[in-house]
């Protein structure tokens, strides 16, 4: 088996990912910035990818074979509120990475993961292939057609091994509570906890204030999209873009009804407008056959047995 390093293993997919690669007999190496993930068994590295020199250094210590990029500010609401550091983690640290790998001589294949918010407003035009235009519309999604690029000019110029995957939106046990079902999910088990408590809850303590849920956004559970990534890296062609998607369209509203069902208590919602933003993406549908054709790859998680144990992983926190 191989060597594989992913930068962000403490993250959402990374531990999703670190599993999976483990269990697959594969030697991890982990980058990660935030606290260590314990419960991976991985020869793991604290550090920032920003930092060139360390990366480097770090790159031509460890030698990888495979390098998953995982590491980015991933939070859209985040991202308008912090510009630059989104352009740099996530575009300029792609750049650190590429340039350390090329340097280091590793010949390692990096899997570089992008995001389908590179599209922008385009799904209203129909589903998304890989060669519908790239028109951002906020900067997480322009930090990461940033990003891509980079990878792609690194191909061409260098020679890199590298494949760029455009996931869709994807959730379920372990993501935190910046992103919509997980706010749903920890807001739905807080209620429940407060009820179990014999608290008298009326119903503004029982509503759960969202933003705009006329959205209609693709939805992947995260094993899937993991076991995806873990196929790109053996089976996709260098310098190749590839959408990962389930093309299981999800209003979110009715994801949002569909997951406040399955509380153990009265559990009501409703949209605010004061938590809507102004560039929120109408509808982003998704064609993942070129990626199906290369991997073999299909969607296999019910997106409410993702929900289901998204829930159950909330209620299971301290």
């Amino acid at each position: 088996m191989s060597r594989v390093l992913v930068t962000g293993i403490e993250g959402f997919v990374g531990r999703h990912l670190a599993r999976l690669l483990a269990s697959e007999k594969h030697e991890l190496v982990g980058i990660h910035f935030a606290g260590p993930p314990g419960d991976i068994p991985a020869e793991l590295h604290e550090g920032d990818i920003r930092d060139f020199e360390w990366l480097k250094s770090l790159l031509a210590k460890t030698r990888p074979d495979r390098v998953v990029h995982l590491a980015a500010l991933s939070s859209v609401a985040e991202s308008e509120t912090r510009v630059m550091d989104t352009f740099r983690v996530n575009a300029s640290g792609t750049l650190n990475l590429l340039e350390a790998v090329r340097l280091a001589g590793c010949g390692s294949r990096i899997l570089l993961v992008s995001s389908a918010a590179v599209y922008g407003r385009a799904g209203s035009e129909g589903t998304l292939c890989e060669n519908t235009p790239s028109r951002p519309v906020n900067a997480y999604g322009l930090s990461k057609l940033a990003a891509e690029q980079a990878g792609l000019f690194s191909h061409r110029a260098f020679g890199t091994d590298v494949v760029v995957v455009r996931p869709f939106s994807h959730t379920g046990p372990g993501q935190g509570p910046s992103f919509v079902f997980p706010t749903v999910a920890k807001r739905i088990v807080e209620i429940e906890r407060a009820s179990e408590r014999g608290e008298v809850l009326d119903e503004s303590a029982r509503t759960i204030e969202l933003g705009n849920l006329e959205v209609k956004p693709d939805y992947s559970d995260v094993r899937d999209i993991a076991r995806a990534y873990a196929l790109a890296l053996e089976r996709c062609a260098a310098g190749e873009v590839y959408n990962v998607t389930s093309g299981n369209s999800v209003l979110l509203r009715e994801g949002i009804a569909s997951l406040c069902s399955m509380a153990r208590t009265e559990v009501r919602f409703t949209s605010v407008k004061s938590r809507c933003r102004d560039r929120d993406i109408p509808v982003l549908h998704g064609d993942a056959s070129k990626f199906e054709q290369a991997t073999g790859w299909k969607p296999q998680v019910p997106f409410q047995t993702t929900l289901s144990d998204l829930l159950d992983w909330y209620r299971s926190a301290p």
